[in-house]
């Protein structure tokens, strides 16, 4: 076997380890629902017996990352269309705003890298990936204008994205701040946060954050200026205020306080209102 075909996508098997190849050529066909893909990493998530009440330090959670769960989610995302029109959305956003040097934090396999460089003339994409998988360097080895790097080398950046990482990691305002130092003043953030209990890996420590990141943000120096047009979870604000660390760290605390109630209300309210609209 040279290739496996998966759901349309192409991977050589040269890029693939047996464990890979075994994984991949025993997915299902056809392209499957997202509710399946979270069930799916979910399933391996629990092989590992990890726990995501518990500090992850003492468990298995790089196992877990480099599983091959997450070429499959890559590939997914790849061919699905609603992941597609997010990326080309925020691709689209970039042209906007100017973006040349781009740094894309945690950005997996490269999918959102391509679409960029494919729409955004000129520009460069940093993926801060510090142990990309075979496969990824394999789709890049002809993309002169993405590189995979460990850490903000090419920094200040005048456009750092984050999209789905932040409810990953245990302490995601820490990692805000170092994001925030990688951008240029007067550069844009990007970020695409799912802060709900939508599958394992999302954190319950970061749920606090569901309705508070926004207003966080303002002592990291950040102005939110809008959501990405096609892409609403994506959230874009610029860097125009020096960072208030003090009163950052101050205000996540108080945020982490009230996160629960304001959560619950906010899920009150939204039943209610689902209820009403459909009287």
């Amino acid at each position: 076997m040279h290739n496996i075909n998966l759901w349309g996508y192409t991977i050589p098997c040269k890029a693939l380890t047996p464990f890979e190849v075994d994984y991949l050529s025993n997915l299902p066909t056809p392209l499957p629902s997202l509710e399946w893909v979270w069930s799916e990493m979910d399933r391996v998530w629990d092989l590992f017996n990890l726990n995501n009440t518990r500090p992850l330090r003492d468990q298995a959670i790089g196992d877990f990352y480099s599983h091959p769960v997450w070429l499959m989610n890559g590939i997914f995302t790849e061919m699905d269309p609603v992941s597609s029109g997010h990326r080309s959305a925020i691709a689209s956003y970039l042209i906007k705003i100017g973006a040349s040097n781009i740094a894309d934090y945690g950005g997996g396999w490269g999918a959102l890298a391509q679409a960029v460089v494919k729409i955004v003339p000129e520009c460069k994409v940093s993926i801060i990936e510090p142990f990309p998988s075979r496969v990824a360097l394999d789709r890049m080895q002809n993309e002169s204008r993405i590189a995979f790097i460990d850490d903000f080398t090419f920094a200040p950046y005048n456009v750092v994205i984050a999209q789905d990482v932040l409810e990953h990691v245990e302490d995601p305002v820490a990692l805000v701040v170092n994001l925030v130092n990688a951008v240029e003043k007067d550069g844009y953030l990007i970020f695409a946060n799912c802060f709900n209990s939508c599958i394992k890996c999302h954190l319950p420590a970061t749920f606090y954050l569901r309705y508070q990141f926004k207003l966080l943000m303002k002592y990291a120096g950040l102005h939110f200026i809008e959501v990405v047009p096609g892409a609403e979870h994506a959230q874009v604000f610029r860097k125009k205020d020096k960072m208030d660390h003090h009163n950052l760290i101050r205000a996540n605390k108080r945020a982490k306080r009230i996160g629960f109630l304001l959560n619950s209300v906010n899920g009150v309210s939204s039943i209610v209102k689902h209820k009403l609209l459909n009287l």
